[in-house]
């Protein structure tokens, strides 16, 4: 099995899955609509000279999962910069190593660009960005459900 990790191309097959995956996972519950998901992969996937970025993971050829980097989360409880965000896999692709290569690609470019810590909400995966060597900051509950604050010192 091999996994690829790459930047999401702007006007791809691959957009418009992952916007759907995005939409589906993430963006459903809060109002925006898979257009808006879309739109905003769309623009991350043209700013190739910027740090906020889509990455995209391949198991053999097949799309496999998304992560972002992003400078705001969509719905931010803290005033904190930048964010891991949306990370995505596919149910036939979970527990073989493509969230943690996705995260280690998005870490892997914020050290690139200088920066020194990212963060991230989880409402389920604490344990395991814990194993990908992220701290836990802060535990509470919004919108009715619970959500764990994370950081990685890069």
């Amino acid at each position: 099995m091999t996994i690829e990790i790459a930047r999401l191309k702007p006007n791809s097959l691959e957009l418009q899955t992952c916007a759907a995956w995005r939409y589906e996972a993430f963006l459903k519950s809060y109002g925006y609509s898979l257009a808006d998901s879309a739109a905003q992969l769309a623009k991350l996937a043209t700013q190739l000279d910027e740090y906020e970025t889509a990455l995209i993971a391949s198991v053999d050829g097949h799309l496999a999962g998304i992560c972002l980097l992003v400078l705001q989360e969509f719905e931010p409880l803290h005033d904190v910069s930048p964010w891991l965000a949306s990370l995505y896999v596919a149910p036939e692709y979970r527990k073989r190593g493509v969230a943690r290569k996705l995260v280690a690609a998005i870490e892997d470019q914020a050290r690139e660009h200088g920066v020194a810590r990212l963060h991230l909400y989880t409402g389920d995966a604490e344990k395991f960005y814990v194993k990908c060597g992220w701290s836990l900051a802060e535990q509470g509950i919004a919108d009715g459900e619970p959500y764990a604050f994370m950081i990685r010192n890069l």
